[in-house]
């Protein structure tokens, strides 16, 4: 049997961004949420993949929402991910929002999603979102690593 503590500490040596996942309510507040667990695993068509804890307070939003927002953050929004890691009702100071698109502001770059599919493995959700609008810069990322974030790209 894996030791969950070494397993955990084995896959901090692993250097990954840092991303805020968000979806938007009935009543138009965005909640969000920070994730490491994010890639893209199709391009044609354009699929993203984010895993999301069972615990995590967004996942009754998730469920109910058809678009959901993932925003890669750029060295300088350590205090964003910071704010996203803990639960909270919500804030959407932190968003450009106009019409059906939202994302976290000056975000190194933006994906707009549409719910693809989900499945439940192990202690997380699996989200697989198709690309619907993208937009990026070209600046450092925020980047995890040993279990803090390194600015140093």
């Amino acid at each position: 049997m894996i030791d969950e503590m070494d397993f955990r500490k084995s896959w901090s040596f692993f250097p990954t961004g840092v991303s805020v996942l968000a979806v938007k309510n009935q009543n138009d507040i965005i909640h969000g949420m920070t994730a490491s667990s994010v890639m893209s695993i199709s391009l044609d068509p354009p699929i993203i993949m984010v895993s999301v804890g069972i615990e995590r307070s967004i996942l009754k939003n998730l469920e109910t929402s058809e678009f959901i927002s993932v925003s890669l953050l750029s060295k300088d929004q350590s205090d964003i991910a910071n704010y996203f890691s803990k639960a909270h009702s919500s804030d959407n100071d932190f968003f450009y929002h106009k019409k059906d698109v939202f994302h976290i502001k000056d975000s190194l770059c933006y994906f707009m999603c549409k719910k693809n599919n989900s499945i439940k493995i192990g202690d997380h959700f699996v989200y697989f979102l198709e690309v619907k609008k993208l937009e990026f810069k070209d600046k450092p990322p925020l980047v995890w690593y040993k279990g803090k974030f390194e600015n140093s790209l």
